[in-house]
């Protein structure tokens, strides 16, 4: 189920802002309480003083009843004083209005009243709350003469309270409706040059992926999302490139030695041929079928490799023994060149845990290749090195090295530097294939050309074993 990062947005910015103002409004609510009852209390302790000058030092006065006491409805709604003046055993001596004589009596405040405290309390009377004080009556200058009870209804205040729940709920909804619209059309702004940047990004198919995101590509809250799809698009670019050119490469190469098989068997059958010609033609016809499943068989490697569907099958391995085993195998041609090879193995490096096959590959197609490219009477380097980390395989010939423009490009399959590099019937795999057994092992391959004259081609295999810096790899004299 998808769901609308516009509408997410705004939901929660409003949900986040009802909090908050409910937050406010009980904080609101709960503090105007205790000011409405704060201020109640403070009138019922400035009417107990009046009430004490006329009911007690000037009683003859208070025989009277207010005018309002007739309409007790207005009399609350106006006045909401209620005096009740009791003697020291509890007694009612004087209530005024006349119907506050059933006010509401608290046993434990009026003792307090008693022992010369003043004391507030709440209770229920006539079907509503009333808040009562009790305060001891002094005459004199000497207090246990009585207890004055001054009350007044709750009801009032209640219906403050009401009208400001109300006035909060109004401001909650108000607030959290306007914080709804404000933060729908901020999130719109906000995903707006996500929408531009998703339709230009669709309208990229499979055959201009030469085309860049152009969209906000200036805004800094949005440059790097752009930096990094027009990388994801450059990366799909070069990929689809050497893709085609994999392709048509591929078919290049095959279409060689299949043309060169098909027309030695079509002579062939032409005539009567002897034994031993026809014994040429399948000696020719199987070195084409050799190179053919040789070409096979590397690109299928590298296509594996580059897929992530290999693993390579680790064990102690001894990269100085793979290096002997591949001179040793090439003894013959390096004899026939008269080649001087340069072997310098570090003696501290053990064996490290590689896949033998991918490396004796590895190996033996870097020192053919030097061979390869070294001139008559040329120099062949091998060595092996720790460094921190891991161990490094290098090979050197003294041949003409690869062309500055080229390096960059050398590792990829088919890729032949240049006719000086190119000579033989190599299948153009051979560093495509380096590159992949190294990346496999979690390493490297890189190529360089030699002060002197001459390539280098070395790769790193990281191991889990600590080996020591070893000093740098000796150049050619």
């Amino acid at each position: 189920m998808t769901r609308s990062l516009r509408r997410t947005l705004a939901v929660r910015f409003a949900a986040t802002m009802a909090v908050g103002l409910i937050a406010a409004s009980a904080a609101v609510f709960w503090g105007a309480a205790r000011v409405l009852e704060q201020q109640l209390d403070q009138g019922l302790s400035a009417a107990s003083f009046i009430a004490l000058d006329r009911l007690v030092n000037l009683p003859a006065c208070c025989e009277r009843e207010p005018p309002l006491a007739a309409e007790p409805v207005g009399y609350a709604r106006l006045v909401n004083r209620y005096l009740a003046l009791r003697d020291p055993d509890g007694h009612l001596l004087h209530a005024m209005p006349h119907f506050a004589a059933d006010l509401p009596f608290d046993t434990a405040a009026f003792r307090s009243a008693r022992s010369g405290k003043r004391t507030f309390v709440t209770g229920t009377w006539r079907g509503g709350s009333v808040r009562s004080l009790y305060r001891p009556v002094e005459r004199a200058g000497v207090t246990g003469e009585g207890v004055l009870q001054v009350s007044a209804s709750l009801e009032p205040i209640r219906l403050v309270q009401r009208q400001l729940v109300l006035a909060l709920a109004f401001v909650v909804l108000l607030g959290t409706g306007a914080t709804l619209i404000g933060a729908w059309q901020l999130s719109g702004s906000a995903v707006r040059p996500v929408v531009e940047i998703t339709d230009q990004a669709m309208r990229i198919q499979a055959g201009t992926l030469d085309q860049r995101i152009a969209a906000h590509a200036t805004d800094d809250e949005y440059r790097g999302l752009v930096t990094v799809l027009n990388g994801m698009l450059q990366r799909l670019d070069r990929a689809f490139r050497n893709q085609r050119r994999l392709t048509a490469d591929v078919s290049h190469e095959l279409r060689s030695p299949l043309t060169a098989l098909q027309g030695e068997i079509e002579v062939a059958l032409r005539a009567e041929r002897s034994p031993r010609e026809y014994q040429r033609v399948l000696r020719s016809a199987l070195e084409e079928i050799e190179r053919l499943s040789a070409m096979s068989e590397d690109l299928l490697l590298i296509t594996r490799a580059e897929a992530r569907l290999l693993e390579p099958n680790r064990t102690p391995t001894d990269v100085g023994d793979l290096v002997r085993r591949s001179i040793e195998s090439l003894r013959g041609r390096i004899e026939e060149k008269r080649l001087t090879v340069d072997v310098a193995f570090d003696g501290r490096i053990w064996p490290v845990p590689l896949d033998p096959g991918l490396v004796a590959r590895l190996v033996g197609h870097l020192v053919e290749n030097a061979i390869k490219f070294a001139p008559v009477e040329g120099r062949v380097r091998i060595a092996t090195q720790a460094f921190e980390g891991g161990i490094r395989f290098a090979v050197e010939d003294s041949g003409s090295g690869f062309p500055p423009a080229d390096l960059a490009h050398v590792f990829e399959p088919f890729y032949r530097a240049d006719q000086a590099r190119s000579r033989g019937t190599g299948t153009g795999l051979g560093l495509a294939l380096v590159a992949a057994i190294a990346r496999l092992h979690g390493g490297a391959a890189r190529a360089a050309n030699l002060p002197g004259g001459g390539a280098r081609v070395e790769v790193d295999f990281p191991t889990p074993h600590p080996t020591s810096p070893h000093p740098t790899f000796p150049q050619p004299h």
